[in-house]
């Protein structure tokens, strides 16, 4: 595994590329978030992630986590858990190094009708060999963020 550059939120604002997924939900801020600290489960319902490991303290600022897609694995370190509101963390290593950094951050926001509208997006800092590659798969990666949304409301709100 190769080391990333470890990010704060602050970072956000400045990161070369941003995909989004965006919906909504019937479930509660706190059930989409209990979905989304149930790590094992990922697999279910995000696209491409073939494995979640946690390999540190499940939960919480500063938990870790070994995410294993095609081809690649991630390992990730929580830098905001604010249940029912926000869910994020950064990429510490990378195999192969595709980024440079990483961070993912998930708003949970209550909907007057008790539901919630959940935003989803990847930061990504590409590392050089790989920015062709992720501009041109910039398209199907927001796409599978989109469909990750969806099946995350959905799950929810079981």
């Amino acid at each position: 595994m190769a080391e990333l550059t470890r990010q704060t939120l602050d970072w956000i604002p400045s990161a070369p590329l941003a995909l989004t997924g965006t919906g909504a939900s019937a479930a509660s801020p706190d059930a989409v978030f209990a979905v989304l600290a149930d790590h094992e489960r990922w697999p279910e319902w995000f696209p491409n992630v073939r494995s979640v490991e946690v390999t540190g303290a499940p939960s919480g600022v500063g938990a870790t986590r070994r995410v294993k897609l095609p081809g690649a694995s991630v390992d990730e370190m929580f830098i905001a858990w604010d249940p029912g509101e926000r869910w994020s963390f950064t990429g510490t290593a990378a195999r192969p190094r595709f980024v440079t950094s990483i961070v993912e951050d998930c708003r949970l926001t209550a909907t007057v009708d008790g539901g919630t509208i959940i935003s989803y997006t990847m930061y990504l800092a590409p590392a050089p060999l790989f920015r062709p590659f992720l501009k041109l798969a910039a398209p199907q990666i927001q796409k599978s963020l989109q469909t990750a949304v969806g099946r995350l409301g959905e799950r929810a709100a079981r």
